[in-house]
């Protein structure tokens, strides 16, 4: 099952096209259909790096290295671009941009991400009580990983979260 957007790529071209136009601000278009300017400018960011097959909706979760990351962080703190900018020329969400340079500006290290998207959306086994306990207590000592857990275990990323909080 993939992302649903809020709103269609065909509203996100036109709020884009009037902006360009002058036909309203970022806010008045905003407040028109129903989100916050900085979507809206996010939206028209990202059309005029891009063009409009920017605008589509992905199905999957993104995989960037490590080295990418630290490389647009970088670019931020050298106060190159913006954080809007950066995730325009990117063509990335800004929240991830702005994930990236808080774990950076916090001490936490920038690691690799791979969607793994089979851990996701395999059928999950059969656990016993035992089974669980050395799940919980495998992701207690790897860094709260549920990720890992659900690779490791063979059962559903669900069931890690869900076993690990309760």
């Amino acid at each position: 099952m993939g992302r649903k957007s809020k709103h269609s790529k065909e509203a996100k071209i036109k709020a884009c096209k009037d902006y360009e136009k002058g036909y309203s601000s970022f806010k008045g278009i905003a407040d028109k259909i129903g989100t916050t300017k900085e979507v809206v400018r996010q939206w028209y960011l990202t059309y005029k790096e891009h063009g409009p097959s920017a605008l589509d909706t992905s199905a999957t979760n993104q995989s960037y290295s490590e080295k990418f990351k630290l490389a647009v962080v970088e670019e931020y703190t050298l106060g190159k671009y913006s954080m809007p900018d950066l995730a325009a020329k990117y063509n990335i969400i800004s929240s991830v941009v702005r994930s990236w340079i808080n774990k950076w500006y916090n001490g936490i290290k920038i690691k690799d991400y791979d969607p793994k998207g089979d851990v996701c959306t395999m059928k999950s086994r059969k656990t016993t009580f035992e089974d669980r306990l050395e799940i919980v207590q495998w992701v207690i000592e790897n860094n709260m990983s549920y990720k890992d857990a659900a690779d490791k275990y063979s059962i559903t990323y669900a069931l890690v979260y869900k076993r690990a909080m309760q």
